[in-house]
């Protein structure tokens, strides 16, 4: 049977016009988005994949898949050579299309549509146009009884808004989607004398998960239940709660505990008994966790993800999560068991976007200082070549924009120079720029400054900052910004030099002119010539240099004041 690899969606509450949805399944899938962008109705979907109700749901969606040998025969029959295919059904046309990926989409009334072979497969039948269509309309017919992996699979769902209270004794274990029942489950798997549900599993195994995840937070000697059997404890009568015991303390109620250890205690009953509970292999659930970093400082969310990839990948089992926390984009952002999925809304619908497929390069540029969740939680980013442009950049939006936007809060600088271009070099080079260029589609909101290295004014740029150029100018409201001066720091008048090094009568360098001492270059370099030095450290410089630049003394060098403008109004965009 055809399983279905990729799958979108729309016509589903925020998902209206656009295609939301994943390109692929990972172990752990982290769904992120600001609020009300559409996160938890994605989950939706999942929901949906593993209790076979997709088809009914009233939902258009898109999928892909690879065509196989099996599904096909059920289809092209063997031994048939009549009807409208003409031919051999298998030998003259089923076996045509083994191992031939395609892409479809079903209405909300169920019709296959849109059939989308490789541009080098030919579909048309040598008998003709009849034939042709009755291809198709095979091929459809295979498409009818496509599966996920997912279906039959256990979905559990945990949402943001969720608790641990005090509940009355029921035979019916059942975890709800907000923690209803977690302490009924608990108490039975203490308290019974029925087997099937061993206590060990509750003060064995979750209280030892529990203390490798708070490791040096806190280490918990027992868990327990108690019955409120008159109004003197405090509780409700009649209703049980769960205690947890700490050496110096004694046992604690958990309602005078706090939420964020609550909440880990409704993952791992979820990971941990629930499994044992439905009597089903772990390897057969899905779990989805709404934001987990709420009440849970950012170590101990830490630990936590640990001990869930580690689950994860011993168990085979799947994880969707949704989140605001840095501290999961940046634990998860290079994981090679993790993908991440952007929720976008424009206003009118949500779509999504797979970015993880760019974070081996973000690790790079970790390394510079700019961490996964700078970029995808920014506002917009301005990508610069290295630290020294970062600090004039910084400097003159602050100046031009009076003071109006700072990064870090109103957008991103980072780095797509140096390292991240060497993490490449035994690549071909096509192949290098092609992995910069998807590195500026991790945020759609970008502003890119680029030398222009120019020699003179009939000179062309490199053909690196050309592919740059071509592919941010395909990006929707993308600025890119090459420099009409040679680079950078020609832009520096002659006046804060002279107060940066403490001299008098500098002239301003000119547009062209090599600032540095270049290898290649025929003629001094404007340091050597007007500094009387060999060499001059670009972030000192930088540093330095900043502390004397004012919109009046910038406004005449170049090309600053058109670009400024430009760049200013961008990241305005951005935050309005």
């Amino acid at each position: 049977m055809v399983n279905i690899d990729s799958i979108h969606f729309k016509g589903h509450l925020c998902f209206k016009t656009e295609w939301a949805g994943f390109d692929t399944i990972r172990p752990i899938n982290v769904i992120i988005g600001r609020n009300n962008s559409g996160k938890s109705h994605l989950l939706d979907l999942i929901e949906a994949l593993c209790d076979g109700t997709l088809k009914s749901q009233g939902w258009q969606y898109r999928c892909s898949s690879v065509l196989d040998e099996e599904s096909l025969k059920g289809t092209f029959s063997v031994g048939t050579a009549e009807g409208a295919l003409g031919g051999n059904h298998w030998q003259a046309h089923g076996q045509h299309f083994v191992d031939i990926p395609i892409t479809w989409e079903v209405g909300a009334n169920e019709d296959i549509s849109n059939e989308v072979f490789p541009k080098d497969f030919k579909l048309d039948s040598p008998y003709g146009r009849d034939s042709t269509n009755a291809r198709r309309s095979s091929i459809r017919g295979v498409l009818q009884n496509v599966i996920h992996q997912f279906n039959g699979q256990s979905f559990r769902r945990l949402l943001a808004d969720r608790d641990i209270k005090t509940e009355q004794q029921d035979l019916d274990l059942t975890l709800g989607q907000d923690g209803n029942g977690a302490s009924n489950i608990i108490r039975r798997f203490i308290l019974t004398a029925n087997e099937e549900f061993p206590r060990e599993i509750i003060q064995r195994e979750l209280l030892d998960a529990l203390n490798s995840i708070f490791g040096n937070d806190g280490q918990f000697s027992e868990i327990q239940v108690q019955l409120h059997d008159d109004g003197r404890t405090g509780g409700t009568p009649d209703h049980w709660e769960v205690y947890l015991g700490e050496d110096k303390k004694g046992l604690i109620p958990l309602s005078k505990s706090g939420s964020g250890l609550k909440t880990i205690l409704l993952v791992l009953l979820n990971l941990l008994v629930v499994p044992k509970i439905e009597n089903r292999n772990k390897s057969k659930f899905v779990f989805a966790f709404e934001e987990l970093e709420n009440n849970l400082h950012p170590a101990l969310l830490r630990r936590l993800f640990q001990y869930i990839e580690k689950y994860v990948i011993d168990e085979k089992a799947y994880i969707f999560l949704t989140t605001h926390s840095s501290t999961a984009l940046d634990f998860f952002g290079v994981s090679k068991n993790a993908q991440i999925i952007h929720v976008l809304h424009d206003g009118e619908s949500a779509r999504t976007t797979t970015v993880s497929a760019h974070f081996d390069r973000l690790g790079v540029v970790s390394e510079l200082g700019a961490k996964p969740s700078d970029l995808l939680q920014a506002n917009g980013i301005v990508w610069v070549e290295g630290p020294s442009d970062r600090i004039y950049l910084n400097h003159w939006i602050d100046l031009y924009s009076e003071g109006r936007f700072q990064e870090g809060r109103d957008y991103q600088c980072a780095f797509y120079g140096g390292a991240l271009l060497a993490r490449t070099q035994f690549k071909p080079s096509e192949e290098a720029e092609t992995d910069l260029v998807n590195l500026l589609r991790v945020n759609p909101n970008i502003i890119v400054v680029c030398d222009g290295d120019r020699t003179d004014k009939d000179s062309d740029i490199k053909n690196r900052v050309k592919r740059i150029n071509a592919e941010v100018k395909k990006i929707p409201d993308a600025h890119i910004w090459i420099t009409d001066a040679k680079e950078i720091e020609n832009y520096i008048p002659g006046s804060v030099l002279e107060q940066v090094f403490d001299l008098s009568e500098l002239c301003d360098p000119e547009q062209y002119e090599n600032f540095f001492p270049s290898k290649k270059a025929c003629f001094s370099s404007y340091i050597e010539v007007n500094l009387n030095r060999r060499n001059v450290d670009k972030i000192d410089l930088a540093r330095s240099s900043v502390l004397h630049m004012t919109n009046d003394i910038m406004a005449n060098r170049f090309d600053w004041e058109e670009q400024m403008k430009e760049i200013v109004a961008r990241i305005e965009s951005w935050n309005t």
